[in-house]
């Protein structure tokens, strides 16, 4: 399962410009909805575009695996 680790950047880099970083307003510098945006803090198996991960990227000035992670499932691990 992918997970996304947005509230952990968002804890790391609290204020952007000077202004708190909220879901909503990471969510306008990216250029998708407020709600798509909870979904993928929440990691509520929302998928989301190549290029909305890069938005995110550049946002939080950082790599793709500090974005997101691989988790396997439970049930990869006993076949």
């Amino acid at each position: 399962m992918i997970c996304y680790k947005i509230r952990e950047l968002i804890s790391q880099h609290p204020l952007h410009n000077g202004r708190k970083v909220t879901l909503s307003y990471l969510a306008d510098h990216v250029g998708i909805q407020s709600s798509a945006m909870s979904k993928i803090a929440n990691n509520t198996g929302y998928n989301t575009s190549v290029s909305t991960i890069e938005a995110l990227c550049k946002f939080f000035n950082c790599r793709v695996e500090d974005v997101m992670e691989y988790k396997p499932d439970d049930t990869s691990a006993s076949e």
